[in-house]
């Protein structure tokens, strides 16, 4: 009885979402049919127009990736307090991703690149310390994935 509930609460909710975007398309679509640009309008005379269009629909963005967010971690909280053990694990593949990340950062370097014309915020030693980082990360992650896989089918045949 529970379990029928809950399905139809997240049926609900999920309908509920669906038309909230349905009417923000419908508010969208109200609002920019009859907007005429010039043909030659730059990239901020259409910022202008669409801009308080454009900031309801990332507004709705931001809730929606909140609620997936929330949607994701809440069940993984549950289920690792119902199950210690499982959690056990869950805990140790988070500290071995940490472990990789920390490389990273060690290995990673925030000097200023020379772009010839770039004169923007993002050549600065913090923001290219962290994208080499997030780098460094995936090349690891992708390297443990592939090795992973290889294992995984020598093992298979070794059984």
């Amino acid at each position: 009885m529970q379990n029928s509930l809950s399905q139809k609460l997240v049926s609900v909710f999920l309908y509920f979402i669906l038309a909230v975007s349905v009417v923000l398309l419908a508010i969208f679509y109200y609002k920019t049919s009859g907007l005429t640009l010039p043909k030659e309008a730059t990239f901020q005379e259409e910022i202008d127009a669409y801009g308080s269009i454009l900031d309801l629909f990332i507004g709705w963005a931001y809730v929606l990736i909140g609620i997936a967010a929330v949607a994701a971690i809440v069940p993984a909280i549950i289920q690792m307090v119902s199950q210690p053990k499982n959690a056990v694990k869950s805990l140790i593949s988070i500290a071995v991703i940490a472990v990789f990340v920390i490389i990273a950062y060690s290995l990673s370097d925030g000097t200023p690149m020379n772009l010839i014309g770039y004169e923007g915020p993002y050549n600065v030693p913090g923001t290219l310390k962290i994208a080499d980082t997030m780098l460094f990360t995936m090349y690891f992650l992708l390297a443990a994935a592939i090795i992973s896989i290889i294992y995984a089918e020598v093992a298979k045949v070794f059984k």
